[in-house]
C-alpha cells in the first residue's frame, strides 16, 4: 500500500506499507522524500511508474519510476499543474495522458505521459468560473467508456466529458447541477447498474444517480445521509467505496469520525446498516483490501492508519493492527506483486 501525506520535502512524506491479512499487520517497506504534500497517488498498470500530486501553492504532478526487486523509487521528472492545491488524479485507459485537479485553482489539467514514464508539458487547461468559488475535487473515468466526470465542490455541480484520443482532448458534454449546496466532493461507479454514487462534502449525504446506456443522461434517484438525525456537530465528508462482490458502499465521515455502511439495494439505492468509529479522527481516505475482507482507514488528525474487518453482511469491527505516520491522507492498495 502506498500512503501519501501531509509532508514537507525532507519528510519521507510518500510511503510504501505491507499489510499481512493472515497477520493483520502494518509494515513500513520504504519511503520516498523530496516531495511536499503528495496528497494524492497513482500507479500505472504495470506497477513500474508512480504519480503524486504536490498539494502547495504552484501545484505540480510528479513522476517516479519504481524498483520492484529493490522497493526503490526514483523521481524521473515534476510538471506544473497551473493552478495551486492538486488534490486529484488518474490516468486513461491507454495511459496516455495523466488528468488533474486543482482544487484552489479551480481548474482541471492534462499532461502527455512519454514513453519512459515522463510527464510531458501541459496538454489541456480547463478553467471554472461561476458566482462561486470553484473547488474540483476528483475527476474518474466511467468504466468502459470514454467519458470522464468531474466533481466541482465549490460550485456544486458534476461536469461530464468526453475525451477524444485522436486530439488528446477533453470536452464537456454537459454540467449536472446538484442538490442544495451539498459540495460533492468524491465519486464511485457501478457499471453494470449504471449508478453513480457521489458524497457530498457540506451536507453529509451519498446521493445516487441512475444513467443511460449513451452515459449522458443522469437521473437522480435517492439523497442519504451518512450522519445520525440526532448528531448535532459539525462534519464534513470525505472518501466513498464500493465492495463490488459484497454489494456494499461505504462513505466516511470527518467530524463525526465513522465510516457509513451501505447495502446497495437492487434498483441500486441504498439502505443505511450501521455507522462505525474509526477509531481516530478525521477519516480524509480509506481503502477496501482486494478480496474485500479488510478495509484500511487513514485517520489524518490523529495521524494513524487503522485496520477493519469487513464482515459478510458488510459490516466493520476493529482489528488491533495500527500504524501511525503523520497526516495520511491518501490509501493506494495493491497486492504483494504490486498488482491490483
Amino acid at each position: 500500500m502506498f500512503v501519501g501525506t501531509y509532508g514537507s520535502e525532507e519528510d519521507e512524506s510518500i510511503q510504501l506499507l505491507e499489510f499481512n491479512a493472515y497477520k493483520e499487520t502494518l509494515e513500513k517497506r520504504s519511503g520516498i522524500n523530496g516531495i511536499e504534500n503528495p496528497s494524492y497517488l497513482m500507479v500505472n498498470q504495470r506497477k513500474d511508474l508512480l504519480y503524486a500530486v504536490s498539494e502547495v501553492e504552484e501545484g505540480e504532478v510528479v513522476a517516479f519510476s519504481i524498483d520492484k526487486d529493490r522497493l526503490k523509487f526514483t523521481e524521473i521528472n515534476r510538471q506544473t499543474t497551473k493552478g495551486n492545491a492538486p488534490c486529484y488524479l488518474t490516468l486513461d485507459q491507454k495511459e496516455r495522458q495523466l488528468f488533474t485537479v486543482n482544487y484552489g485553482g479551480g481548474s482541471a489539467v492534462s499532461h502527455a505521459i512519454k514513453r519512459d514514464g515522463s510527464l510531458g508539458e501541459l496538454a489541456n487547461f480547463e478553467l471554472y468560473r461561476g458566482e462561486t468559488q470553484s473547488h474540483p475535487h476528483m475527476i474518474t473515468a466511467v468504466p468502459g467508456s470514454n467519458k470522464y466526470i468531474v466533481s466541482d465542490l465549490g460550485l456544486n455541480k458534476l461536469y461530464l466529458y468526453e475525451y477524444i484520443e485522436e486530439h488528446e482532448q477533453l470536452t464537456l458534454v454537459k454540467s449536472i447541477p446538484m442538490v442544495g449546496e451539498s459540495g460533492p466532493r468524491h465519486m464511485a461507479i457501478e457499471p453494470k447498474s449504471r449508478k453513480l454514487y457521489v458524497v457530498n462534502e457540506f451536507n453529509s449525504t451519498v446521493s445516487v444517480y441512475s444513467y443511460d446506456q449513451s452515459i449522458e443522461n443522469f437521473e437522480l434517484i435517492q439523497e442519504i445521509k451518512t450522519i445520525p438525525d440526532d448528531y448535532t456537530g459539525e462534519n464534513y465528508c470525505a472518501d466513498i467505496h464500493i465492495a463490488h462482490r459484497k454489494g456494499y458502499l461505504y462513505a466516511s465521515n470527518r467530524g463525526h469520525h465513522s465510516i457509513a455502511v451501505y447495502k446497495i439495494l437492487e434498483d441500486g439505492k441504498l439502505s443505511l446498516v450501521e455507522l462505525v468509529s474509526t477509531m481516530g479522527e478525521w477519516p480524509r481516505s480509506f481503502a477496501i483490501v482486494p478480496g474485500e475482507e479488510y478495509m484500511l482507514i487513514a485517520n489524518e488528525h490523529t495521524h494513524s492508519i487503522v485496520v477493519m474487518k469487513i464482515w459478510p453482511d458488510g459490516t466493520l469491527s476493529s482489528v488491533e493492527a495500527e500504524y501511525m505516520i503523520k497526516s495520511p491522507v491518501c490509501l493506494r492498495i495493491f497486492d504483494k506483486d504490486l498488482k491490483h
